[in-house]
């Protein structure tokens, strides 16, 4: 029996959520460099970002 793309469900299964640990600061400056070749008029940091924060 072969698999069919109506076999699939239209949304994977969600998951259930983890806590995460609380947020510490850095005692030092953290320094974020960013790709410079563009992925479709973006960054790969802007790209992080953007997924980060589901914009």
């Amino acid at each position: 029996m072969s698999t069919t793309w109506t076999d699939i469900p239209a949304q994977p299964a969600k998951t259930a959520s983890v806590p995460l640990p609380k947020p510490q600061p850095f005692g030092v400056p953290v320094l974020i460099g960013d790709c410079a070749s563009p992925l479709a008029g973006e960054t790969v940091l802007s790209l992080l970002m953007k997924r980060s924060t589901g914009a």
